[in-house]
């Protein structure tokens, strides 16, 4: 194949518009000046994508600047509203500056950029095991959000001109949050849970159920959303003594396990305990850092059953659970921690239903 030479022909006129080819075709026959025209068009196409790496590779250089937390640059990691919050905006407005005008790229894919970013930053930190799936999941809804919304504005602000000066401005804002957030600390907040479930047995037997919870098996246990996002299942809880002072062992899979230390007990009424995670002794593979219970930011602290006799043969079992989150953003992290807790507890409450109402257990 013969080229005529390299030459840019009029590459941009203006902002938006194509009137040259990166190749200029000499004489020759169709195939040739088939593939030069594709060459042309791949070359024109990663352009088009210039937004999305550039998007990309930030997201990347920020997660990582924020991993540090150095005493150099202190932030509190990657729980803070600069870096789940600010940073994918920057993600969307840079992604926006790269776009080219809604005529060639189209407004859907246009406004959408910012959100293939989001996901190309997610899929690369699972790939390499940077970030747990729960943390995924929990950051991608108000990742995308506020990727949109920095692309959003990015749109409105280059329509007109496209300004380099802000651009630059607008990806260190987050580094100069980040010591200030720092400065101030952590918010901590307590969030209650409770969950109830009605139960066709006696209180004696439901009660047997709640002090010892025997080993649970596969077939036992159900898939629910919280096993899905990897959190490990219960397998057993090993009561010493029903009484003040007496101690529980709650065991997980993974090599999960928590000390609960019994403060209230009313006999087939009510069963009270503190409990307690040592963070040194949860196995790094059992849950993410960043929800690692009894940990900088996630902490469980009481549990409460109650038994409510409705009949004879007919009783509400509730479950309350008190924890304790220490975020920026408690409004948001809370939503996603009480509806895990809420999991948790449907998924023990089931199985001590299923239990309690068998007619093996009635007949031990």
């Amino acid at each position: 194949m013969q080229l005529a030479n390299f030459t840019t022909l009029n590459y941009f006129r203006h902002a938006g518009q194509w009137n040259g080819t990166f190749f200029a075709p000499a004489s020759s026959t169709k195939t040739s000046v088939a593939t030069v025209k594709a060459l042309n068009q791949l070359i024109y196409n990663m352009k088009e994508w210039k937004g999305l790496i550039f998007g990309i590779s930030y997201g990347l250089l920020a997660r990582g600047v924020f991993a540090i937390d150095s005493q150099y640059f202190h932030t509190n990691g990657l729980m803070t509203l600069s870096f789940l919050f600010i940073v994918p905006f920057v993600i969307g407005f840079i992604t926006a500056y790269y776009n080219r005008e809604a005529s060639y790229a189209g407004k859907i894919v246009a406004i959408s950029m910012p959100l293939f970013s989001i996901i190309g930053v997610v899929f690369i930190s699972l790939f390499f095991g940077m970030e747990g799936i729960i943390c995924v999941l929990m950051a991608l809804p108000i990742f995308a959000l506020m990727a949109l919304t920095g692309g959003f504005f990015g749109m409105i602000l280059f329509k007109r001109r496209k300004n380099k000066a802000m651009v630059s401005f607008i990806m260190f804002i987050p580094f100069v949050i980040a010591p200030i957030e720092h400065y101030f600390g952590l918010n901590e907040k307590i969030f209650t849970e409770h969950t109830t479930i009605l139960i066709n047995s006696s209180k004696d037997r439901v009660w047997q159920n709640i002090t010892r919870v025997k080993e649970i098996s596969e077939p036992e246990n159900n898939i629910s959303l919280f096993q899905i996002l990897g959190f490990p299942r219960p397998i057993k809880a090993e009561l010493d003594t029903i009484a003040v002072g007496g101690v529980r062992k709650a065991i997980f899979a993974k090599g999960l396990f928590f000390t609960e230390t019994v403060t209230k007990v009313i006999p087939n009424k009510n069963l009270t305990f503190t409990i307690e995670a040592d963070p040194n002794s949860i196995p790094p593979t059992a849950l993410d850092e960043h929800v690692m219970v009894g940990g900088k930011y996630f902490d469980v602290m009481e549990g409460k059953y109650e038994i409510e006799e409705i009949t004879n043969n007919k009783i509400a079992l509730h479950l309350t659970s008190k924890f304790r989150l220490s975020t920026n953003f408690n409004f948001y992290s809370g939503l996603w921690s009480k509806l895990i807790m809420r999991d948790i507890q449907k998924n023990i409450l089931n199985i001590i239903k299923v239990r309690s109402e068998s007619k093996q257990n009635s007949n031990s």
